[in-house]
């Protein structure tokens, strides 16, 4: 018997119109923020597809270096 009730596309899929949403937004600066509420989309899950499909985030806002913890090392006098 098959499950009717089941999706044939996972939920999580990117729609060919979500990625030229991405696109369009990145390339307009809109922060990453704006990004996430308009795609309805985490900042992990839109930095991820952002690098899969070459677009670049640098102009949202803020860098991907910058989302990355940072490290202090001392350095002996």
């Amino acid at each position: 018997m098959i499950n009717t009730l089941r999706r044939s596309i996972p939920a999580n899929t990117w729609s060919t119109e979500e990625i030229r949403q991405l696109r369009q937004l990145a390339t307009a600066g809109a922060s990453l923020d704006t990004i996430c509420v308009t795609l309805r989309r985490t900042r992990s899950a839109i930095r991820n597809k952002a690098t899969m499909h070459g677009i670049s985030l640098k102009r949202c806002g803020e860098s991907l270096a910058s989302s990355l913890p940072t490290h202090e090392h001392g350095l002996a006098s």
